[in-house]
């Protein structure tokens, strides 16, 4: 019997982020400092065979130049979206089109922000979890 493989496409920037404010704080200076406009979804929820896990969930978009900004929490009550980066508090993921050049100034503005301790690069392709940084 022949089984159908397929791999999901990871083809998104992905920005970890040390932060000890509320998810709120943070959205807030991220507005500010990009005239983002973040708004709050419903939690992003998380099943594992034992139980749900919600995590705090952001987003904004540039219609006109179809990018999409996600601002995740990577903490919840249960446990971490991500467990392999316990270290993270925060992820920003950018989809769609996005320069390189773009992305290194932008991790830049990010580090200074008041609100934000550091923020890194982080390759979701090489995360184990990954699955659970999917948008659907």
């Amino acid at each position: 019997m022949a089984t159908l493989g397929f791999e999901y496409d990871y083809d998104f920037q992905l920005i970890g982020l040390y932060c000890h404010f509320k998810d709120y704080r943070l959205a807030w200076a991220l507005n500010k400092k990009f005239e983002f406009d973040f708004v709050k979804q419903e939690p992003y929820i998380i099943t594992s065979s034992d139980e749900s896990q919600e995590f705090s969930y952001y987003t904004y978009s540039i219609e006109h130049q179809e990018l999409f900004y996600y601002l995740l929490s990577n903490r919840s009550n249960h446990g971490l979206l991500i467990p392999e980066r316990k270290d993270v508090d925060y992820f920003i993921i950018v989809d769609g089109v996005y320069e390189r050049s773009k992305k290194k100034e932008f991790i830049a503005e990010l580090s200074s922000l008041n609100e934000v301790l550091s923020a890194v690069e982080v390759n979701p392709k090489e995360l184990r979890s990954k699955q659970n940084l999917l948008m659907e």
